[in-house]
């Protein structure tokens, strides 16, 4: 007697509100929050407008609950990475260290899916945004900001807190700028570079933040202004 052939049942599409939120993550990287239609959201999930509602209530609480998916395990990373940076050690690998704590787990993560991409390039379209909603996601990651900003001055102490904040904030927008995949560096280099090689920009990237900050911490020249403080 024959065998029955066995029927392979489909593979099971992810739940609605993960659908939406992959999606939401695709399109907000794509055109900003403002210019991703919700219909085109729930178009690419697979679903009906009217479940945006139901999952979430509001765009703006949709937009939150994109960033906070990913935001915590980023945070984890970095804090575990930042904790072991070794005062022992000098302090020109102690600031790399700080800066490969804060970027290293977003090469990482990026290697990991393109939904991961695509949360680092939203990520970086709203690190040098004065949009509103970026006051929606600040507790996501304002605590951090300040754990690296006060690391810098304990390996540097000679830096005001203006500048152990601009070495932070120049940290982020150096960092991100890696990850948002703009394809700049492919125009200007004809097509010989990609910016979607990751890796190397990271690298370059690196070396260029820690000798910024290091740069930050040395004594004024005699011709410069009064208020440089270190």
């Amino acid at each position: 007697m024959a065998r029955a052939k066995s029927i392979e049942k489909p593979q099971a599409l992810p739940n609605v509100r993960e659908r939406l939120l992959d999606a939401a993550e695709a399109l907000f990287a794509e055109h900003g929050f403002h210019g991703a239609p919700m219909r085109e959201i729930t178009a690419l999930a697979e679903t009906r407008l009217a479940n945006i509602n139901d999952q979430f209530g509001s765009k703006e609480v949709f937009f939150q609950e994109v960033i906070a998916r990913r935001a915590p395990l980023i945070n984890a990373d970095r804090l575990a990475m930042l904790e072991a940076v070794r005062a022992s050690r000098s302090k020109a690998a102690q600031i790399r260290s700080v800066v490969e704590a804060f970027s290293q787990p977003l090469l990482v993560r990026s290697l990991e899916s393109e939904g991961w991409r695509n949360y680092l390039r939203l990520l970086a379209q709203l690190t040098n945004s004065r949009s509103v909603v970026l006051l929606l996601i600040a507790e996501h990651f304002s605590p951090m900001a300040t754990m690296f900003s006060e690391k810098i001055g304990q390996i540097l102490p000679h830096l005001s807190p203006r500048q152990q904040m601009n070495a932070y904030q120049l940290m982020v927008s150096s960092a991100m700028a890696v990850f948002s995949d703009n394809r700049r560096i492919d125009l200007m280099s004809g097509g010989a570079e990609s910016s979607s090689d990751f890796a190397s920009h990271h690298e370059d990237m690196v070396k260029f933040v820690t000798g910024g900050i290091l740069k930050l911490a040395e004594p004024c020249a005699a011709a410069q202004l009064e208020h440089c403080k270190v």
